[in-house]
């Protein structure tokens, strides 16, 4: 009897399917048309509904308040690595002449494979422009960009172009921009690399005005496949802690991964991000942030990676204060419109377990996950179980497991003491 009492208080009373009211709030969603699978781009004010860094409290619902299957992924192709490959760079001479950009007066030998084995040059005046031949010609793959190494005691600011050949006699554009290297009181300038565009060459001429012997090492920059990634920015808005420090609060699930300047003029600007650790701040990444002209010329830094999410952090900025930004690659809900519309976007309860992904298997079909998604619209914000649903859900399986261990207690207590009545009243 006591065996049939445990087994009864131990049955999962609390699992039952999701509904729309078990949510504090959502979206209402709007489904296009004649599309098996529907497609959102999640815009900021969704991450910012959610309270789980995972998004694990997402779920669509249609009009019958039936929960719809989903998928969630990151949009765009991810990044790879960056592979570098050293170049052979061949210091030549050119200078200009009328009817032509440049006579290189250079006589190169290559191999039966297109390599350059050596480069020959007649001897130009003191003022000719330098130049730097490249040999790509080992390269099977396109090249995303030119990086160089810059050395020299002193700042270096060189403005460069970059043209491909095949055959070394025709040449065409193949990237431009400014290489500098700068010290400066709040950050250190570094701009060493040069975005490439067009078609693979064999060859590439570098040419500038100015010094180029600042330049000593050239790498390729083989493509990263990121050409399909989509970056959302949204503007900080911090409050000053101490001298030279703001704190920052973001969405817990915002998944950022970058650090920049808004849109700012001549600005440089040191900067140190720091993360709650125990009682006190850890740095999570530090550099130097600058956007500014030089000589007409535009020079604009990568920003500072992050790895986020970053629900609450400081940056001790070495610097004037500037508007600064966080960027991310947003995520894409992809889900099926089952039953009538409109659909419901339901978020926020922090203890609901992730749903279970039904459509990932459909979506690694290459034929299926090729195939066009309609694009949902999401539209206003609706209230839907209530802010009650943001506080932390008690938890009944500790509860139930007490009570039987204290109704075991009592149960055995009893069991004992009438054991002993029975004994007494034999004697």
């Amino acid at each position: 009897m006591i065996i049939l009492v445990l087994l009864a208080l131990l049955v999962p009373f609390s699992a039952h399917a999701s509904t729309p009211m078990d949510f504090a709030r959502g979206f209402n969603l709007e489904a296009e048309e004649g599309f098996a699978l529907q497609r959102l781009e999640l815009p900021f004010e969704v991450y910012n509904a959610s309270v789980r860094a995972d998004l694990g409290d997402l779920r669509v619902f249609n009009a019958e308040g039936a929960e719809v299957p989903v998928h969630l992924r990151r949009m765009g192709a991810e990044p790879a690595t960056a592979h570098e490959v050293p170049l052979p760079l061949f210091r030549v001479g050119t200078r200009k002449e009328s009817g032509q950009d440049y006579d290189f007066r250079l006589h190169v030998r290559t191999s039966d494979q297109g390599a350059v084995l050596e480069t020959r040059m007649i001897p130009l005046s003191a003022s000719a422009d330098q130049a730097l031949l490249l040999d790509a010609s080992a390269n099977t793959v396109d090249l995303a960009a030119l990086r160089f190494e810059l050395e020299a005691p002193s700042s270096v600011f060189v403005r460069i172009v970059v043209r491909g050949s095949d055959d070394l006699a025709s040449w065409q554009t193949a990237g431009s921009g400014v290489l500098a290297s700068m010290e400066h009181q709040n950050g250190s300038i570094l701009q060493d690399r040069i975005a490439l565009s067009g078609k693979r060459w064999k060859y590439y001429l570098v040419t500038g005005l100015g010094d180029l012997s600042a330049l000593s090492v050239a790498y390729a920059e083989k493509s990263r496949g990121d050409s399909g990634m989509i970056r959302r920015f949204a503007s900080l808005n911090g409050t000053l802690v101490e001298d030279g420090t703001y704190e920052y609060a973001l969405p817990s699930a915002l998944p950022v991964d970058v650090l920049d300047m808004a849109d700012v003029d001549n600005a440089v600007l040191g900067v140190n991000v720091l993360t709650p650790s125990g009682d006190g701040w850890r740095s999570v990444g530090a550099g130097s942030l600058f956007r500014m002209t030089v000589e007409g010329q535009a020079l604009a830094g990568p920003g500072l990676a992050l790895r986020g999410p970053h629900e609450r952090f400081r940056i001790r900025m070495q610097g004037a204060p500037v508007p600064l930004r966080v960027g991310w690659t947003p995520h894409e809900l992809v889900f099926m419109p089952q039953g009538s519309g409109p659909f419901t976007l339901a978020l926020g309860n922090p203890s609901i377990p992730r749903g279970p992904d039904m459509l990932a298997p459909m979506l690694q079909d290459k034929g299926i996950g090729a195939a066009r998604l309609g694009k949902a619209r999401i539209g206003a914000p609706v209230t839907l179980g209530g802010e009650d649903r943001l506080l932390p859900e008690r938890d009944f399986t500790r509860i139930v497991l007490w009570a039987v261990l204290g109704l075991g207690v009592i149960l055995l207590g009893a069991m004992a003491w009438h054991l002993v009545r029975t004994m007494e009243h034999k004697k």
